[in-house]
């Protein structure tokens, strides 16, 4: 029982850490536009929760503090997807 909930307590407050991200991105037309973005963040291995959306040209994720990806991280994945990283917002 002890064991179980401190790794209840372990999942929560690393969630607690979580920052998440939304990207606006130019460029998507397709459902292989948002398959593309979403292959290149994962490929991070610093984004989770990966979410784009074709309707609102976002992708939204979160990542933990300690993998934190940079605006530039996040903008060099975007581009090697073939697309462009217009504005990018951390809550």
């Amino acid at each position: 029982m002890k064991i179980s909930s401190f790794f209840i307590g372990l999942v929560f407050s690393l969630s607690a850490f979580a920052a998440k991200v939304e990207v606006d991105v130019s460029g998507m037309t397709c459902g292989m536009c948002v398959e593309a973005i979403t292959r290149e963040l994962k490929a991070t291995n610093k984004a989770e929760n990966i979410s784009v959306s074709l309707e609102d040209k976002k992708a939204r994720f979160s990542d933990l503090k300690d993998l934190k990806l940079t605006d530039a991280e996040i903008k060099t994945a975007i581009k090697k997807a073939g697309y462009e990283a217009v504005k990018i917002r951390r809550n």
